[in-house]
């Protein structure tokens, strides 16, 4: 009967346990207010099958937001009374094995908002002074960091600028060039925000801050124009080209954009487009212009490019090549053969008005050649392809066999020789007949072929046999004769 009971205990109950051992622990974590949170733990123990996770706060068990198995805590959305010190348990039921257990700390962070915040225009008078209230709070604490039309107040050290924490941002005796956007950033590690005010100087008539410039530039290109200006209210900015009306804040023309600054931008840039353009700037308190000149030029091209060639070794190559440009710039040729720059040297390679040419060419010349123009309107390369051709060499190995089936035949086979960069047309084969003069046996022997039967000889006499290549260019030398 004893031995009946232990057979119906529960085998986890034989097994000794083992106190629980937390193996990877939650880990400090941030997160901002509303994003979801998440810390994990995982133990081990023996049996495992007993062993429990759990999850406190503040002596607290927690119930909600534990995953399977109470390895995970998942805080959907947390806000700033959730951060604190969170508890991971690990224990085994019906155990005198004492539990264990390990903390982290979460952080709960929250964006920075305004409590304060300045109006979105902000008019003063010349002299006078003007507050720019900015406050902020968050978790951590926000900075605060102020910019004048995208610049760093910091930067600029305008010492009129008072920048303090309680109100914001103090403009002393305010003048026509503190005019402008003044941005306040609040900042901290949860994340960001802005809030502007456009600062408007009152009674101030239109200047100019940049005035435009003369322009060359090269046809299918752009140009921008320079004109910045100030005033209060902020003038009116045209564009006009002799007495047409280009861009303005009602009109633009295709081509021809008035930008944010004030400036002008014609793209693409045509020949027609020369002449003198005039930014007018213009407000009640009055009007100003100035003018500047665009000069156009044509674009430099290659109209004669080089060309793909074949010439036979030692004879003389030119590759042309030779540019279309406006007549008040000036270009200038450089050769590359591949990437090597190739200089005039006073002997086989000199270059004329663009032109490359090689004298005594060998195979050392083979290659691609690339000519640039190179000038104030533009840049172009063209390349082009030199060969060097030359007789073919001489078959090798030629050597002559007994034909087993046909005693008045023989088999003659040589090894292809170098085609001298020019496809082999055919082979020439003569023989000598008891060292009489050579003759030609056959005239066009098939240039793919390297094995061929010399048949109708004559028993009891001697022959020898040679062998030459014929390209392009012409005949080779004849191969040694056969033994």
């Amino acid at each position: 009967m004893m031995r009946d009971r232990e057979k119906e205990r529960d085998p986890d109950d034989l097994v000794e346990p083992v106190a629980p051992v937390i193996v990877i622990g939650p880990k400090n974590t941030s997160v901002v207010a509303g994003r979801e949170a998440t810390l994990e733990c995982i133990a081990n123990a023996r049996p495992v099958e007993r062993l429990v996770l759990s999850w406190k706060r503040n002596g607290r068990r927690l119930a909600s937001g534990v995953g399977v198995f109470g390895r995970r805590l998942t805080l959907s959305s947390p806000s700033l009374s959730d951060g604190g010190v969170y508890v991971c348990e690990a224990s085994i039921i019906n155990s005198t094995t004492r539990p264990t257990e390990a903390r982290a700390h979460l952080s709960v962070l929250e964006p920075p908002y305004f409590t304060a915040e300045p109006k979105l225009k902000t008019v003063a008078a010349v002299d006078k002074n003007v507050d720019l209230h900015c406050q902020a709070k968050g978790v951590p604490p926000a900075r605060l960091e102020w910019y004048k039309d995208a610049v760093p107040v910091s930067k600029l050290a305008n010492p009129r600028y008072k920048v303090t924490s309680a109100t914001g941002l103090t403009v002393r005796r305010v003048q026509p060039g503190d005019a402008g956007m003044f941005q306040c950033f609040a900042r901290n590690a949860a994340g960001d925000t802005q809030t502007h005010t456009q600062l408007v100087v009152t009674s101030v008539a239109p200047s100019f801050s940049l005035l435009p410039s003369d322009l060359t530039v090269t046809d299918g290109n752009s140009a921008v124009f320079s004109c910045e200006t100030t005033g209060s209210p902020k003038p009116a900015v045209s564009w006009r080209r002799g007495s047409q009306l280009l861009a303005s804040g009602t009109v633009q023309i295709p081509r021809f954009t008035l930008l944010e600054s004030g400036g002008l931008l014609v793209e693409p840039i045509r020949m027609h487009d020369s002449g003198d353009y005039t930014c007018t700037a213009a407000s009640a308190d009055g009007s100003i212009n100035a003018t500047a000149t665009l000069t156009v030029w044509t674009r430099t091209f290659i109209s004669v490019p080089p060309v793909d060639q074949r010439v036979i070794k030692g004879t003389t190559a030119t590759l042309d090549c030779n540019a279309t440009h406006d007549p008040r710039v000036n270009i200038s040729f450089q050769w590359q053969r591949g990437a090597v720059p190739l200089q005039p040297s006073g002997g086989r390679v000199s270059i004329l008005s663009g032109s490359l040419t090689i004298s005594q060419t060998w195979s050392g010349d083979i290659g691609d050649y690339t000519c640039t123009v190179t000038s104030q309107a533009g840049n172009q390369s063209r390349s082009a392809r030199l060969e060097v051709i030359e007789l073919p060499h001489s078959p090798r190995s030629l050597s002559v066999s007994l034909n087993d089936s046909d005693s008045r035949s023989v088999l003659l086979s040589w090894v292809r020789p170098f085609d001298g960069n020019s496809p082999l047309l055919h082979y020439i084969l003569e023989l000598s007949e008891n060292n009489s003069p050579w003759k030609m046996y056959m005239s066009e022997v098939e240039p793919a072929v390297t094995r061929v039967t010399v048949g109708g000889l004559t028993p009891a006499r001697t022959y020898q046999f040679r062998l030459c290549a014929v390209n392009q260019v012409g005949r080779g030398q004849y191969s040694g004769e056969t033994q």
